[in-house]
Parts: C-alpha cells; structure tokens; sequence
C-alpha cells in the first residue's frame, strides 16, 4: 500500500509521532518515527502535515529512522501538533534544504540563537563536537519560565552564555546583546535578531528558515536555504 503524498513537488511520507512533551512554557518537544530521514547536515528542514494543514521545521535531532522539533506553540496548527496523542499519524518530508556547512566553520565560532532557533542548534554543537572543534554558544529566551535544551547544550559545550529579555535568569539581554563583535557566527532564530547579529559578525552561516510565512517562502528556503553564508543574504528583501 502507497503511504506517500505528494504536494508542491514533493513527497511525503507517512510518520508517526512517538514523543509529545512540554520543555517549558509554550514549547514541546515532538519525536516523529518515520521509514527513512534523509537528514545529512544540522540545520535541514522537516516539513510536517497534519490534518491537510503543513508548517516547515528545524530540527534539533535525528537519526536514520526519526527525528525531533521543538515546537513553540504561536498559532492554530502548533497548537493542534502539540495536542496530537503519541500514535496520531502525519506526513513529513526530511532532509529539506542544505543546513550548515559545518566543515567550514572554524575553531571558536560563536552559535548563537533565540527562542526561534535554539532547537536547530543542538545537531550542530554536537557535529562541532564530533569533529573536535570548540565554540561558544549564546542562547536567549523572554525569561526564565521559556528556557529549554540548556542542560542538553551543557553536555556538549563548556562554554555558554544564556539571556533572558527580563533579566529573570541572571543577565538581562538579547542574544545580540551578548555578541558585540565576532568573526565567525554560526546563528538560527527570528529575522530581527538575525539582521541586528549580522551587523556585528564578520562572517557566518545563518539559518533563515523563520522568515518563511507561507508554502511559497518554504519552498523557495528548502531549495536555496535554510543555510545562507551571511555575505549572501540582502537584508533589504527579507
């Protein structure tokens, strides 16, 4: 029996999710068991269908056979993803886009990412670590009550700044207010803090999957992006 769908040129195929749950307020953490991920590089998109209505994706994990996306619960199919029991069946498309390069990014390079983008950067600070290089990550959250995946980045890096918008975990800040000038920014999260951060970075990768908004934007992404080196992104028609 076929489980595949086809929509805007692409296939789908048939998963099941096998984790539903809370990592803070307002975002859950989602396992999708599917036939086969296609996910070579952090940074890649899944795309996930449910009940005719699709959204695309980063993923903070994966593997050969499933793979894992923080959801931050904003709108009317976040919401009925993160209510989905373990069993619902969905549709999904793995390996979209070409992530990070993550040969090319050097020894020290700053990860940095909000709340928009802190689960895409969990595959790269282990890929980072599996090829014995070092960085330095800087996440920010709106306050202490939103912060999620902290204990798991410390498992994989020694070095790590955390913000808080109201100062409610210790230095207040955005994630831009951490990084006053880098060479070399690996970053994922939401356009405005991405265009202030590149105004401070030399060079970098940045993941421009959140400026996506509708069908159109995500298949565009997932064939020149999500991944842009910063020196090709024209912030003026973002």
């Amino acid at each position: 029996m076929n489980t595949d769908k086809k929509i805007n040129g692409f296939t789908l195929n048939k998963g099941e999710i096998t984790e539903n749950r809370n990592l803070a307020s307002g975002i859950c953490k989602i396992t999708i068991d599917t036939a086969e991920c296609q996910f070579t590089r952090p940074g890649q998109i899944a795309l996930i269908e449910l009940n005719d209505r699709r959204e695309a994706f980063p993923v903070c994990e994966y593997d050969g056979k499933r793979f894992s996306v923080a959801v931050e619960v904003e709108g009317d199919f976040t919401k009925e993803l993160s209510e989905a029991e373990m069993g619902t069946e969905v549709y999904v498309r793995t390996g979209l886009g070409n992530g990070f390069d993550v040969d090319a990014i050097p020894e020290g390079a700053i990860l940095a990412a909000d709340i928009k983008g802190v689960s895409q950067m969990l595959s790269l600070t282990r890929e980072l670590l599996m090829q014995g290089k070092n960085c330095k990550l800087v996440l920010g959250y709106p306050d202490k009550e939103s912060i999620f995946m902290v204990s798991s980045f410390k498992n994989l890096c020694n070095d790590i700044e955390v913000l808080t918008e109201d100062g409610s975990n210790g230095r207040a800040g955005k994630v831009e207010d951490g990084i006053r000038e880098a060479e070399y920014v690996c970053a994922g999260g939401s356009v405005e803090m991405l265009r202030k951060l590149s105004e401070n970075t030399q060079n970098g990768q940045f993941n421009m999957i959140c400026s996506a908004s509708d069908d159109n934007d995500i298949v565009d992404i997932c064939r020149n992006g999500p991944v842009f080196e910063k020196e090709n992104i024209d912030w003026n028609v973002i």
